[in-house]
């Protein structure tokens, strides 16, 4: 052997154990849940924080077949994924491999006459508040000044056009926008500013800007799912994905695609194809992701309403760390095809306001014929009357004491403080438990790689093309999880839904932070090649994942901002399947209370700014 050879295997020997002397092994945004002990403690993981030359050289060392072995054999150990095994062989509930919620007789007949008088056409809201220092403008100021005749879809397309370019012509680009049909989307506005001049208004977002992740389709678009060549493999996209339809139906104005997190497998948002998006409150800070150009696009004013898919948080993580609404609605409740991981994916509005996030869940929701599985919900619904309500003396808040553990301390004076607002409304705040959390979220991690590895088989001669984080992540897949794993995970997913609606027995939300940190800071080492930290993703994504694998509802709500950097901080609501008009009330009552600050780094006032067209 020659002494090149011998130093060449020597040098990967030190790599290799460099790389993998801590626990956990640069993990990544998937298996991103090293919980130790089955308490939500969270002490702090040990892990390497893998970015530039190291994370490149690791995703090298994945593929290389005897360094692969060594390499994945010990990222399942270090990541005790076993335990999945272990929990589930100790359950007597049925695998659940989707987790629909089939209502009672009792529960349907709530949602039927809740939902008889309900006309999503026909909705309006009252104000938010008076004298506030800022607010979002809403699809409703929309709506009325074009009624009005003060501005015309026409003039809001050009301002909103506007927009997007200057904010990629800053110093520090904002990248919230990847693909924008100038043309189409000028044609559009004028077809609606057309309508309403005639009063023939095709729905509640006639005119109305929206923008859509690059992980949906929209026709027209080339959607390439954060990366910087599945477009141009796919082609444009024939037609529309079914919530884009029904958006498009109520007369939405399609501006563009919103950046993200490559493949939606990652929560930082760091995108090196693309650009990274920035936080409109910080340029020097994270969206947070995957949805990080939607939420990014609507903190910043362009756009009212756009339209996330959640995962393991990628809706409401940004919207948490943007200061914005985000929502992830029951399974099915908003149907879709063709998601990456379907059984743990959520298509779901992220707005400026509540009220927005309402109706774009309600435009967006209810059975649809092609989606069997959504044809087992009940009626969609939501109440802007009781929304305006701030009386809850029939509520029930449930609060998990040691889930707030290890968090950051302003979200958690936030927390309490709020959960003191609630109380003196009325409302009873009920002590809860959570049990067996840390088997919940390896199980969401095994089933997500599963799920996405197996959607991604057909790309996988073009693995080298993929960002480094999201190459290690299709190794993971392919070469770590077993069908064995895979099935006790689904049972351990009929056990989370059981556990879950014991819970709901007893209380009628469940209150948490949305994230355990604030909008970390974007370090100049991670714009080239991107950023595997499982410390951080496990910080961010601790309060989100078994509202996915139990497929129950969540709405996320900023309430207050950081001292220091002047941060969004946010809080989560869940509940149980279908009682997504019981969050928005809460959240409604939350933004009354709290409502967000101006974003300091990117702001468009589009509405003022159409005047000036």
């Amino acid at each position: 052997m020659q002494w090149t050879t011998v130093l060449s295997v020597v040098v990967v020997a030190i790599i290799f154990h460099a790389l993998t002397q801590e626990e956990a092994i640069a993990s990544n945004d998937i298996i991103a849940n090293k919980f130790p002990g089955d308490t939500m403690d969270l002490r702090d993981v040990k892990s390497p924080r893998l970015t530039g030359f190291k994370l490149k050289l690791f995703a090298k060392l994945m593929r290389i077949p005897v360094l692969n072995t060594l390499l994945l054999k010990r990222i399942k150990s270090n990541n005790g994924l076993i335990q999945v095994r272990e929990f589930a062989s100790t359950l007597e509930d049925e695998p659940m491999h989707y987790p629909i919620h089939i209502s009672t007789a009792e529960e349907r007949k709530k949602h039927v006459l809740l939902a008889q008088d309900f006309d999503v056409n026909t909705l309006r809201f009252g104000p938010i508040g008076n004298g506030l220092r800022f607010k979002h403008w809403t699809i409703q100021d929309y709506t009325d000044k074009y009624k009005s005749g003060e501005i015309t879809p026409l003039q809001v397309a050009k301002a909103v056009l506007a927009a997007i370019a200057d904010s990629d012509s800053k110093k520090i680009p904002f990248r919230a926008f990847v693909q924008v049909n100038e043309k189409e989307v000028l044609h559009q506005a004028e077809l609606s500013t057309l309508r309403y001049a005639s009063k023939k208004i095709m729905g509640p977002l006639d005119g109305v800007p929206v923008a859509i992740k690059d992980g949906l389709d929209v026709k027209g678009y080339a959607i390439g799912f954060g990366t910087g060549f599945i477009a141009d493999l796919n082609g444009p996209a024939t037609k529309d994905a079914i919530p884009v339809a029904r958006l498009r139906a109520a007369g939405a104005l399609i501006v563009g695609m919103n950046n993200m997190h490559e493949c939606g497998q990652g929560t930082t948002g760091i995108n090196p194809a693309h650009g990274t998006p920035r936080n409109p409150y910080s340029a020097s800070h994270m969206t947070g992701g995957s949805s990080s150009g939607s939420a990014a696009a609507v903190a910043a004013g362009i756009v009212p309403l756009a339209v996330g898919v959640d995962g393991g948080g990628s809706t409401r993580i940004p919207a948490g760390l943007c200061g914005v609404v985000g929502v992830k609605a029951s399974y099915q409740r908003i149907p879709a095809i063709g998601l990456a991981a379907p059984s743990l994916a959520f298509v779901g509005p992220i707005a400026g306001s509540v009220q927005d996030a309402a109706l774009g869940y309600a435009i967006m929701g209810g059975a649809h014929e092609s989606v069997a599985m959504s044809q087992l919900q009940p009626p969609v619904h939501i109440n802007p009357k009781a929304m305006e309500s701030t009386d809850l003396s029939s509520v029930r808040i449930g609060v998990y004491r040691d889930y707030l553990n290890r968090t950051d301390p302003e979200i958690v004076d936030a927390f309490w403080a709020n959960v003191e607002y609630f109380k003196s409304l009325g409302a009873t705040v009920v002590d809860i438990t959570l049990p067996n959390l840390q088997s919940i979220h390896f199980s969401h991690s095994v089933t997500i790689l599963s799920e996405s590895g197996q959607n991604s088989d057909d790309m996988y001669l073009h693995t080298d093309k993929y960002g480094f984080d999201v190459q290690i992540n299709l190794q993971l897949a392919r070469s770590v999880v077993t069908s064995l794993d895979f099935m006790a995970a689904q049972r351990i997913r009929g056990y989370a839904m059981r556990m879950l609606r014991d819970v709901f027995s007893d209380v009628d939300v469940i209150f948490t932070p949305t994230t355990g940190i604030p909008a970390p800071k974007l370090e100049s080492d991670v714009f080239a090649a991107g950023l595997s930290d499982l410390q951080l993703t496990v910080k961010l994504m601790r309060y989100i994942l078994v509202g996915n694998f139990a497929g129950i509802p969540s709405v996320t709500v900023p309430v207050a901002n950081t001292k220091k950097d002047n941060l969004p901080i946010s809080m989560q609501l869940q509940s149980f399947h279908y009682n997504e008009h019981e969050l928005f009330n809460l959240a409604r009552v939350l933004e009354k209370e709290s409502p967000p600050s101006k974003p300091t780094s990117y702001y468009y006032s589009i509405l003022d700014d159409a005047k000036k067209m």
